[in-house]
């Protein structure tokens, strides 16, 4: 009795320690060290004319953040695409369940090269116009 009771506690412990992890990165750093000196690099960026829009459905323990991050990587997975520009993002949830749609553009970087006195005039672009704008989140609740 108790070895039947040992073997069903140890099958239940194994499902339930039993889940899936993904994880993914999107940026990486310049070399930056003592003696290292790197001439800077310039792409050209395309951008798809079309918008892309994708919806997923989140899992009721899921972080909204992790959520926004992991649909990104899959769009852009999807599409085999370098970014998305401006996104953005609107969820629906309905009795529990959530919806995310992200909308957005995407781009390729392509013509990687190193800088060149004709590509110095994009640097001297007024600090100002990098400035991130704003951004409102509101919270809308319909009731029926």
């Amino acid at each position: 009795m108790k070895l039947k009771l040992f073997f069903f506690l140890l099958t239940i412990s194994t499902v339930i320690s039993c889940k899936t992890v993904k994880s993914g990165t999107s940026k990486s750093k310049d070399i930056v060290g003592v003696g290292v000196i790197h001439k800077p690099v310039v792409a050209d960026l395309e951008v798809n004319q079309q918008k892309i829009v994708k919806t997923i459905k989140l899992k009721s323990f899921e972080v909204f953040e992790d959520a926004k991050n992991e649909a990104i990587r899959e769009l852009l997975k999807e599409y085999n695409a370098d970014l998305l520009i401006e996104p953005k993002f609107e969820s629906v949830t309905v009795n529990g369940k959530t919806e995310l749609t992200i909308t957005g553009w995407i781009g390729f970087y392509k013509n990687f090269r190193t800088i060149e006195e004709k590509d110095l005039k994009l640097l001297d672009v007024n600090p100002s116009y990098f400035v991130a704008p704003s951004t409102a989140q509101p919270i809308i609740v319909t009731k029926k």
